[in-house]
């Protein structure tokens, strides 16, 4: 499997990306929006059952629950998040 941007993928590499599902309080969307921004983590508004999806470097379970205690969940106006963390196909 090969795709061809910066963040591309290929065999023997390992897949090491976080996906969070953000949900904001729809009167707060904007704020919530523009505190995620403010965060050195990528970021993109989503339509549909979530708000937002953050994603990351996955590193280890420490650095994803950092992300989320420390950048996601203190931003007035979240209300709910889920974690993916992508993993290698064999």
């Amino acid at each position: 499997m090969k795709m061809n941007n910066k963040n591309s993928i290929s065999r023997g590499e390992k897949m090491s990306k976080t996906f969070i599902l953000v949900d904001a309080e729809i009167s707060k969307i904007k704020e919530v929006s523009k505190e995620l921004e403010k965060t050195d983590l990528e970021v993109y508004p989503l339509f549909g059952d979530h708000d937002f999806i953050v994603i990351t470097e996955f590193g280890d379970s420490k650095t994803t629950a950092d992300n989320l205690l420390e950048k996601i969940h203190p931003i007035n106006g979240v209300v709910k998040t889920k974690t993916l963390v992508g993993s290698e196909i064999a």
